[in-house]
């Protein structure tokens, strides 16, 4: 089968809105970018920074909704964890398609700014290190749904995900790598886009040394290779940075922009604008908070059944915060042992969140208590950040999930059960990539 199969998509047309005005059209019809502005148009445009799938959010146990069992919508599918999320092979697969759509427009970017008409070595790898930093992203959520957690042991064999590196859509598709395969490829692209990006850029949904350390961090963690985990985190964290104090504010309203905000490494944003402020805590989640932690009184409303989500000034960052670092920092320091220095990042952190009247710190006397806190803190922090699926895969590969229940709201009655290491961590290749890849290997034989 051809490329085009794996990605569905025409062209990249869509990527240049917003850049249109500096583009020529060619024949046939296709926009082709040929200067090194054309390539950072597209960095710049909606297809480049809007790349977060509100399924993320949909999958974790964050999240209380309630959809009639007959409902077979894609964000149903999501909830109930069903194997398939998109049933309609006429419908452009959720996740899967948007992401390799990106996937797609940054291999444009990679394959041929070394071509422009104009612009510096320096310039042309600096755009490209940028694209590189997205499409290793984009691979990162794709992994989460569509492959297997890593397992050191079984990663060369697992099926990880067609690696699509080509632009030409008459190219035969290629075939699963492994999960090893996949990481390896990411890892390699953000160490190489390391090297040439800038230490700072244009505002915050461009790519920087910080941004690529801070994916490096991420994706070393999803792997449980802590060292580097926590030697990328520290090399992010140099940035520049500060904790806002929730303390100094009236209300979430005088918050800065999370464009502007101090906490934020990179930002991405979803082109679903209703998310999370639509979305509820579920009753699990709502169980970490209690009325002291300023988070709980900012970023929920009681406005419709139950506590649902706030809505912060800007656009909601799905991308890498500062906070996000510290933590994987402490999770880390936790499981060396160094239980005291884990602690004392917890607690700057949770200083500048709790009322100060109330505010106590938080104490360990083991590696495993230091743990246990820390990733109760990290639910806190990064609830909606986009980061619970990917937790949740990570962690239940050592047990540490517990069984997860979709209760029906009117009843309490359980609609849908994930259970620890359940097959239904690893949604389905779409029906529409199988219907034209035959061969592709599945993920529930």
């Amino acid at each position: 089968m051809k490329l085009k199969y794996i990605v569905l998509i025409l062209f990249f047309t869509s990527a240049l809105c917003g850049c249109n005005k500096f583009l020529d059209i060619k024949p046939k019809g296709l926009i082709l970018p040929e200067k090194v502005s054309d390539y950072e148009g597209l960095l710049n445009s909606r297809t480049l920074t809007q790349t977060f799938q509100v399924s993320l959010l949909h999958f974790t146990d964050d999240n209380l909704n309630s959809f009639d069992a007959l409902n077979q919508s894609a964000v149903a599918n999501a909830y109930y964890w069903r194997p398939i999320i998109t049933i309609n092979q006429k419908a452009d697969p959720e996740v899967w398609g948007p992401l390799y759509n990106v996937i797609y427009s940054t291999n444009v970017i990679i394959n041929d700014v070394m071509k422009a008409t104009d612009g510096t070595m320096e310039k042309k790898e600096q755009v490209m290190g940028e694209a590189l930093v997205i499409r290793a992203n984009c691979y990162l959520d794709l992994l989460t749904v569509f492959a297997k957690a890593y397992n050191p042991v079984t990663a060369a064999t697992d099926p990880g995900l067609p690696l699509v590196t080509s632009i030409n859509v008459t190219d035969k598709a290629p075939m699963r790598s492994s999960v090893k395969a996949t990481l390896d490829l990411m890892i390699s692209d953000v160490l190489k886009a390391a090297a040439s990006v800038p230490t700072s850029n244009l505002n915050r949904y461009r790519v920087t040394k910080y941004v690529a350390y801070g994916l490096l961090s991420r994706i070393y963690l999803y792997m449980a290779d802590y060292v580097n985990a926590k030697k990328y985190a520290e090399m992010a964290l140099v940035a520049p940075h500060s904790t806002l104090n929730y303390n100094s504010f009236a209300s979430d309203m005088d918050f800065p922009d999370y464009e502007l905000s101090p906490e934020v490494l990179w930002q991405r944003t979803s082109i679903d604008y209703s998310a999370p402020s639509s979305m509820l805590y579920s009753v699990d989640l709502k169980t970490y908070f209690n009325n002291d932690d300023i988070r709980y009184t900012f970023l929920t409303t009681t406005s419709n059944a139950g506590l649902g989500r706030g809505s912060l000034p800007g656009n909601y960052n799905f991308g890498i915060s500062f906070p996000e670092m510290e933590l994987t920092k402490a999770e880390v320091l936790a499981r060396q042992g160094d239980f005291t220095n884990s602690m004392i990042i917890v607690n700057v952190l949770r200083k500048n969140r709790i009322k100060t009247g109330a505010y106590v710190d938080q104490t360990a006397s083991t590696g495993e208590e230091a743990l246990i806190k820390v990733l109760a803190e990290r639910r806190r922090e990064l609830a909606y950040s986009g980061l619970r699926w990917f937790d949740m895969k990570r962690l239940d590969q050592e047990g540490r999930m517990p069984v997860v229940n979709r209760l029906n709201l009117d009843t309490q009655a359980i609609d849908a059960t994930l259970a620890p290491h359940s097959a239904q961590y690893t949604f389905e290749i779409p029906v529409r990539v199988q219907m034209f890849n035959p061969g592709m290997e599945l993920n529930h034989k």
